[in-house]
């Protein structure tokens, strides 16, 4: 006569504890929250101005300043919990010297899934941008 414990012995390891019943693969494309420009541009343009505002250029403080100013981008963007995204926040700042500047980003992405947001930041002593990637992840 086989015993009650054996039963459920499948649910349970060899150290009493409960395992986590695993589930088949859902094969859902699309994202229930996709990554949305509108949003991400007023965190971007806010976060910005509200910490570069009343700094100056200073070489050996505007790394520190740049990755204070992603890190509370990619936080507040994390918030609006776009489902199946990896954010990526690059934030530069550039002194002003009357040099000119010219960027440029290549992409490799899918174009219906993947976006971005690009804002531009002048004050008196420098210049600074900051572009966020919403990438989708499968």
């Amino acid at each position: 006569m086989p015993s009650q414990l054996n039963v459920d012995n499948h649910l349970i390891n060899h150290n009493n504890e409960h395992e986590m019943p695993k589930y088949q693969n859902t094969y859902r494309l699309m994202a229930h929250n996709p990554f949305k420009i509108d949003p991400v541009d007023k965190i971007v343009k806010t976060a910005m101005i509200n910490k570069l505002e009343d700094i100056s250029y200073d070489a050996a403080e505007c790394p520190k300043v740049c990755e204070s100013v992603a890190t509370d981008i990619r936080e507040k963007i994390r918030k609006l919990n776009f489902d199946r995204y990896k954010i990526v926040v690059n934030v530069t700042i550039v002194e002003k010297g009357g040099q000119s500047l010219q960027t440029s980003m290549g992409f490799l992405w899918d174009a219906e899934k993947d976006n971005y947001s690009l804002f531009t930041y002048e004050a008196r002593t420098f210049h600074a941008y900051c572009c966020v990637f919403g990438l989708y992840y499968e």
